[in-house]
């Protein structure tokens, strides 16, 4: 999913899905923080028309920030960034892709200004005040819970750590047949078998999630290629009652 970009400070690894760099510093500003101010925000709407080129250009010519900044400010006052508005615009709360066709078709200015504000809509809470009607961005939801799981990881991987160590130092110090010394070497072998089984589930998971990512891929382009025949059929229909 990800290839090499050329950009004006060199080369970065790009996601040919969503079009996100691997560096923020290739950007004027960071997708991954949450502007502050007008300043900010037409800084952080300019680097969403880069990763997301369908929002550069309308019928009409360019679209200018500053409708988008309209749309996108209250998102922006609610602590999402640029990573969480592309994540909200590729994908519903549930994880399944929007069911509309992507970014690719340039649409009068109305109509594209419509289709973010609607797919926006849809990470709103319904049942909540206006002022506090916006859900937390899926992206960086998405990262505090990943630097959660790996603290609480490392938090266990330093406790096991002391805890073999302290046998280790229990059986060297014990005499060769003594039970610390067969306690050893089978917590020795419970360790190891944990961890190839935690390796092998961790290589299951990223297996499935590539495979998620394919379908979903593979169901946004046949939804796209049906949506050509049915436009090719209807020109036809057309061009047989001209006849």
């Amino acid at each position: 999913m990800w290839h090499l970009a050329r950009t004006p400070r060199g080369p970065f690894w790009q996601c040919q899905r969503c079009g996100a760099l691997s560096d923020a510093g290739a950007f004027e500003f960071d997708p991954r923080q949450a502007p502050s101010g007008h300043d900010e925000a037409t800084a952080a709407i300019r680097v969403l028309q880069r990763m997301i080129i369908g929002l550069r250009h309308s019928q009409d010519g360019i679209v200018d920030p500053e409708d988008l900044y309209e749309v996108l400010r209250p998102y922006f006052n609610g602590g999402w960034c640029v990573r969480d508005v592309i994540h909200a615009l590729n994908q519903l709360p549930n994880g399944s892709p929007h069911p509309d066709s992507g970014w690719t078709d340039r649409l009068p200015r109305k109509q594209l200004l419509y289709r973010v504000r609607r797919r926006l809509r849809e990470w709103r809470w319904a049942d909540r005040d206006q002022d506090d009607d916006i859900m937390p961005g899926g992206w960086s939801e998405m990262r505090r819970a990943m630097g959660v799981a790996a603290q609480r990881q490392e938090s266990h991987a330093q406790a096991r750590a002391a805890t073999w160590d302290a046998q280790r130092t229990a059986a060297r110090q014990a005499p060769p047949d003594s039970p610390a010394r067969a306690a050893a070497r089978a917590a020795a072998r419970a360790a190891a078998s944990r961890s190839r089984q935690t390796r092998a589930a961790g290589e299951r998971y990223e297996l499935s999630v590539t495979a998620q990512t394919a379908a979903q891929a593979r169901s946004a382009a046949h939804a796209m290629l049906d949506k050509l025949d049915r436009f090719a059929a209807g020109e036809r229909f057309r061009d047989d009652e001209d006849d």
